[in-house]
């Protein structure tokens, strides 16, 4: 086996339609440059059979991406851990998160913990600072959805392109205090990817929503903050509207703090008992310091690869 960092785009596939068919992880081929591009540094590491091809060759693998939190200090990411089942309990995983940790070395680092490793990653490799909190899965049916007309005459919503990009980076700063103006662009214009956002009469933002569609025929919310209820349920009904074919997905996934309460009075209004389902799915943890989001806010995080908030 060998341990190679970056490798052709056809190892990087390998992994995310492996992680979707086991785990229910939600990407598409284009992540992998849109780290690349959105990132200050960017690493994805993993472990190939040199005997096979590299549409074939994948063993395990992790994805590590190096950004600044909002003073200015490196933040690292960890996401993407896989390993293929046929070889899990065989060590192939060590090699990939050692080389990560010794990139990260002293500074800061966070990933999004499943239930069954939140533990062993606290105790073995040092993620011990996080929030009392998990953050939940929401798991909606398109097709049996209903969506309000109106909901209210205090909000509008436009597309993302209408909106001053300076205004929209004030807001986004509001919510996880780093500064993603350039990133959140890029991942706007992405192919299938749909965002608006919200405005009240005075036209301050109120929240954004962005929906793209990602491998098995799924939605993924990432992100979605609103700052309160009212302004949740209309942007969520304007972008959905927005989708093609919105109601032939099998799903619409969400991930949110299980502190939010804001989140059950959006699913009573648009989703009925039955067409959803809610389960923990992870817990954010960092090996330094914990960095506070405006979890109120928060109703499912950005790019849960490399994202906390």
């Amino acid at each position: 086996m060998e341990l190679v960092v970056n490798p052709p785009q056809q190892v990087f596939d390998q992994l995310i339609h492996w992680a979707a068919v086991t785990h229910g992880w939600g990407h598409m081929p284009y992540d992998y440059q849109f780290y690349a591009k959105g990132f200050d540094g960017y690493w994805f590491i993993c472990v190939v059979d040199p005997s096979k091809d590299d549409s074939t060759n994948f063993v395990a693998g992790g994805s590590l991406a190096r950004c600044t939190d909002g003073n200015g200090n490196p933040l690292y990411s960890i996401g993407l851990f896989y390993c293929q089942e046929e070889y899990r309990g065989q060590g192939y995983g060590k090699p990939v998160f050692k080389a990560m940790m010794d990139i990260v070395g002293e500074d800061n680092c966070v990933l999004m913990a499943a239930p069954d490793m939140s533990q062993k990653y606290a105790d073995i490799f040092g993620f011990k600072e996080m929030p009392v909190y998990w953050h939940h899965k929401l798991i909606i049916v398109p097709s049996r959805m209903d969506f309000a007309e109106k909901i209210s005459d205090e909000y509008i919503t436009k597309n993302w392109t209408e909106v001053d990009p300076d205004q929209l980076n004030v807001y986004d700063k509001s919510v996880c205090f780093m500064d993603r103006k350039n990133r959140m662009q890029l991942w706007f214009s992405q192919h299938q990817v749909y965002t608006k956002v919200a405005f009240d009469s005075n036209q301050n933002i109120m929240g954004y929503c962005t929906i793209r569609v990602v491998n098995l025929n799924r939605l993924v919310v990432d992100p979605f903050y609103a700052e309160n209820p009212e302004v949740a349920v209309q942007l969520l009904t304007d972008v959905c509207k927005m989708i093609p074919d919105f109601e032939t997905f099998e799903l619409l996934l969400f991930r949110f703090p299980e502190i939010n309460e804001g989140i059950e009075v959006m699913i009573s209004q648009l989703c009925p008992i039955g067409s959803f389902t809610i389960r923990v799915a992870n817990r954010t943890q960092f090996t330094r310091k914990l960095l506070e989001s405006r979890d109120e806010v928060v109703y499912s995080v950005a790019c849960t690869t490399h994202g906390f908030v």
